[in-house]
């Protein structure tokens, strides 16, 4: 609260207020017009005599509405009050519910059971409102695309341009029928005149008296000219260049509680199709209004907290009579152009509202039509030229095309259908064009991505020469039919450019967000394809939806799948390359490397290995123990002969992560070993099982460079060798990812 009165205090500057009680009073004299042209559509034939009674119950539920949103909701200069949406359902409802009653002679009970239906409309309208903002589902309006919500106000800002006419001259505009409208010119070219001249002075004028001054020029520019040629107020009422006087005294009747009782409920009940269209119409329009205004005036708002409070004003509204309300795109938009962006705005339009309620009408017919017109077809010129204009030149073309698609059903067909085209043509538009994306976000080959274990030299060899066999493909994003058909081209493509027949193709879904069960389809046919071509399918990385409908349609049957689907690719790859090894009829996870056999692959000669050998340290170590520990001060080199170790990288909390794992015949801490200065260890190295290693230390490392240097040269030409081998690796996989992304 203490936030509204700072802000209410702030709006009390001269410059913004009194481009706010500018704003409010126009948007109030058009609001109580609005209500009285809602009123009569409802109302119509024997049921007129009620309008004025039927505008009292609306007037009451601007009051409220308006007065709630201006005081709780989070944009300031917001309007809010009741819509036009449900009476063209509630007429229809009349019409139906009329000749239904039975035995009814009172008007006053007919007019009851009108009063019910907006009652339980309004009422209902705020509960789901309210429901809807508490569960926080307002968030779902920003997943509407941008050129839609665009589009939603390129036509508001027609409906907007046509309406002036109508509020101008009692004339529709009509393209089919252009006569028409130009028999009646005399009554809106000035109007049209005064909209355009207010459209460009406000786009290059700033100021905040621009449109105060423009109003008030205009209103005094017509009373001189009709004294001039000496006309009247009731002369110009008649000619239809004022208001029709709305009559004198307050409007609003509350209706007798006692007349309840004599109310067919049965017809209500019958209507419950109609009242609940209502408040599905309401709800969508609230979304897509609130959405509007923040294109519009283009910043955050909370619509959450907008719809509890538009769902609290709906429910004392309906307790009055009023019809459902909410977020005025139109008014709203009105007083931010006049810079009269404050919560003033939406209190003087209830004043407005709350004088008409209680005293009367009668002085607003002494404001021209021309400038009530023109201030609406201002305001529909401005939103036709920021959607249309402005999105020309700023969007792509296809977004722009959906703009002019909803722009024209809007005009031949009805609004929220053109919602409804502009939403479709958006998803098929998003369909095309993510159907475009590669869905293949890395296509490696075996032979520069390997699992992570470090093996002989020998496997090494053998997997670097054999490991174009396998090819790698990591996906990316939601699959669907498309972009599965895409992944089968790209399949394609990469067997025929494949340097040598695959044996082995491993798609990684670890970066697959979802897949549709229509994208399947593409799988069985790669598997297909596989199939055809010798090819084993390995998969890895499914997330458990993913993995659901794969096994549902029994995927991996059939010879050309591995059964197991594997978490992530290291394990896929590991799968892959020992079926490799065994071809080669090598052991791929041996359990003993002799020293002697490790050390006589290093040296060129019997007698430099044995001179190194005698060097070593020999240590057994227990499952589970660790050879050394990220962060210990560790000065040796290891080289393993029996044993499988993991190499992990502990992160935040303690929580480790496995980096590689290494089997016998490898060497252990060559990066730490020779690296300069601090010589604590990067990582931590643990055994797996029960493994004895040899350590050459750094004391004695140096003895042999002392003592021994062609031992010390030979072993550093191999360490070379090693490490060259394993940037290369590297360098080939950094290759592969910059190619796939050019």
């Amino acid at each position: 609260m203490s936030q509204i009165v700072s802000e209410i205090r702030e709006s009390l500057r001269p410059d913004r207020l009194v481009p706010s009680i500018v704003a409010g009073v126009v948007a109030g004299i058009l609001a109580i017009t609005f209500m009285f042209s809602y009123s009569a559509v409802m109302f119509t034939e024997d049921l007129a005599i009620y309008v004025p009674r039927a505008t009292g119950g609306m007037l009451f539920g601007g009051v409220v509405i308006a007065v709630m949103v201006s005081l709780f909701g989070t944009i300031r200069g917001a309007v809010a009050l009741p819509q036009d949406n449900p009476t063209a359902i509630i007429a229809v409802m009349v019409g139906i519910m009329v000749p239904a009653l039975t035995g009814v002679e009172s008007g006053e009970l007919v007019f009851v059971h009108v009063a019910a239906v907006i009652f339980i409309s309004t009422l209902l309208a705020g509960i789901v409102f309210f429901i809807l903002g508490h569960w926080r589902l307002a968030g779902l309006v920003q997943y509407i695309p941008y050129p839609v919500i665009g589009g939603f106000l390129a036509g508001t800002g027609w409906l907007l341009f046509k309406g002036s006419f109508s509020v101008m001259g009692n004339v529709g505009f009509d393209l089919m029928n252009l006569p028409a409208l130009w028999a009646d010119a005399n009554l809106w070219f000035p109007g049209a005149f005064y909209g355009i001249l207010v459209t460009i002075a406000t786009y290059r004028l700033s100021h905040f008296l621009v449109m105060p001054t423009l109003i008030i020029l205009g209103v005094l520019a017509f009373y001189a000219v009709m004294f001039m040629v000496g006309g009247s107020t009731e002369s110009a009422i008649a000619a239809g260049y004022l208001l029709q006087p709305f009559g004198e005294g307050g409007l609003w009747t509350p209706v007798d509680p006692a007349m309840f009782a004599d109310i067919q409920w049965h017809l209500i009940w019958d209507q419950v199709g109609g009242i609940a269209t209502i408040v599905i119409i309401a709800v969508i329009s609230v979304l897509l209004n609130l959405a509007a205004l923040e294109s519009a005036f283009g910043e955050d708002i909370d619509m959450n907290r907008e719809l509890k409070t538009a769902g609290l004003a709906n429910l004392g509204a309906s307790l009055g009579g009023g019809l459902i309300g909410y977020h005025y795109v139109s008014l709203s938009t009105l007083g931010h152009r006049m810079k009269g962006d404050s919560r003033i705005v939406g209190l003087v339009v209830a004043a407005m509202c709350f004088g008409a309620l209680t005293v009367g009408a009668g002085a607003l017919s002494y404001f021209p039509k021309f400038i009530l017109g023109g201030l609406v077809m201002y305001i529909g010129l401005s939103f036709l030229y920021d959607w249309v204009v402005q999105s020309w030149l700023k969007l792509s073309k296809s977004d722009f095309a959906i703009i002019m698609l909803i722009l024209v059903v809007v005009e031949t067909v009805g609004f929220l259908e053109a919602v409804a085209v502009g939403i479709t043509a958006a998803v098929v538009l998003f369909v095309i064009n993510y159907s475009r994306i590669n869905v293949v976000r890395h296509a490696f080959s075996g032979a520069d991505l390997h699992a992570n274990i470090e093996r002989p030299n020998a496997q090494r060899q053998v997997l670097r020469q054999q490991g174009g066999k396998t090819l790698i493909l990591k996906l990316q994003g939601f699959i669907f039919f498309a972009t599965s058909n895409g992944l089968l081209k790209t399949v394609e493509q990469k067997m025929e450019a494949a340097t040598e027949p695959l044996s082995y193709l491993v798609i990684d879904f670890a970066h697959v967000t979802g897949l549709d069960s229509s994208a399947l389809h593409g799988f069985v046919k790669i598997k297909q394809k596989a199939a055809d071509h010798g090819i084993l399918l390995v998969l890895c990385g499914l997330n458990s939806e993913v993995l659901r409908i794969f096994k549902g349609e029994k995927f991996a049957d059939g010879d050309a799948v591995i059964d197991e689907m594997f978490d992530d690719l290291d394990q896929a790859l590991e799968c892959c390359e020992t079926r490799i090894l065994e071809a080669a009829d090598m052991d791929p996870n041996p359990e003993h490397h002799p020293i002697d056999e490790l050390l006589a692959g290093m040296f060129k000669t019997k007698r430099c290995w044995e001179r190194f050998k005698a060097a070593l340290v020999i240590r057994e170590l227990k499952k589970g123990e660790f050879l050394f520990h990220k962060h210990d001060e560790e000065n040796a080199l290891y080289f393993v002969e029996r044993g499988d170790f993991t190499v992990n990288l502990e992160g935040e909390g303690g929580r480790g992560y496995r980096l590689r794992r290494i089997g016998s015949g490898t060497i252990v801490g060559v990066a730490n070993f020779f690296r300069h200065g601090a010589h604590d260890a990067l990582v931590s190295v643990q055994a797996e099982t029960d493994g004895t290693v040899y350590a050459l230390t750094r004391e004695m490392y140096e003895a042999l460079k002392r003592d021994a240097p062609e031992v010390i040269a030979e072993f550093q030409a191999d360490v070379l060798h090693f490490l060259s081998d394993r940037v290369a690796d590297n360098l080939n996989v950094m290759e592969a990812v910059l190619r796939e992304d050019e």
